[in-house]
């Protein structure tokens, strides 16, 4: 199989386990009696912070596989966190005039998300 082969391959992989893991993880935080927007935020961040150690540490690995970012960052991460719920998220939140959150929402979760990145490049950039 081609490089390219297994790269689609990969993504494709991590693409079925991440949307388990999403699914699971919002089942989870929704069962403990938190918000659904918790659910969203929760994964994002964290998919953030997972993003950018991996980035990170893939980028001062002389051995690692070339299939890592495909895999587990396009892949696993990818279909982990949820962009497109997060805009119907805010959109449902300025539909229903809670205007503080629909603002605050989007700006926390860039925040906190940039944030997250930063912390999980900076420990995975570490020896």
């Amino acid at each position: 199989m081609s490089i390219t082969g297994r790269r689609r391959a990969a993504v494709a992989a991590g693409g079925a386990i991440g949307a388990i893991l999403r699914g699971v993880t919002g089942e989870i935080i929704v069962m403990s009696g938190f918000d659904p927007l918790w659910a969203t935020f929760l994964v994002n961040v964290t998919g953030s912070l997972v993003l950018g150690f991996l980035v990170a540490w893939h980028t001062g690995q002389s051995r690692s596989s070339p299939l890592v970012i495909p895999f587990a960052g396009v892949g696993i991460l990818g279909a982990f966190t949820t962009f497109s719920l997060f805009s119907v998220e805010v959109f449902e939140l300025f539909r229903t005039g809670d205007l503080w959150l629909a603002v605050m929402y989007p700006v926390g979760m860039i925040g906190f998300g940039f944030a997250a990145a930063l912390i999980g490049i900076r420990v995975g950039g570490s020896r």
